[in-house]
């Protein structure tokens, strides 16, 4: 997930929930413009501010993280349980690969069909 749900990003743009594309550009502009360090404004609100509108200002993470806010989100993927694919395994979690062995393995030391692959990384799309 590349938000925090968390943080409300439409009051930190300033912008209402239902603002389109263009309003939330504009507010991101405003907003930059405002709190840029070069400017002599706070470096952490401009860090905020840019998060917010790299959340909100892309249509698929809006989607994504208005869902999340709503409760709305299934961990999408094909059948099963939710983006684990089955309990086999498969893809998820934004493109991660991984078997459910794993993630039990992880909370329960190994034995799961996955077992134990410490050292071993999840590859991330």
């Amino acid at each position: 997930m590349d938000f925090d749900v968390s943080k409300n990003y439409y009051d930190i743009l300033g912008v209402d929930e239902k603002a389109n594309a263009d309003e939330i550009k504009k507010a991101f502009r405003k907003a930059a413009v405002q709190h840029h360090p070069d400017k002599w404004g706070d470096k952490k609100k401009f860090q905020e501010i840019n998060e917010a509108y790299q959340v909100i200002g892309d249509e698929k993470k809006r989607g994504q993280y208005d869902a999340y806010r709503s409760g709305g989100y299934t961990w999408g993927g094909q059948g099963g349980f939710g983006g684990f694919g089955g309990f086999g395994g498969g893809q998820g979690f934004d493109g991660a690969d991984f078997d459910i062995g794993d993630l039990l393995g992880w909370f329960f030391g190994g034995g799961f069909g996955g077992g134990s692959r410490q050292g071993k990384k999840l590859r991330y799309l």
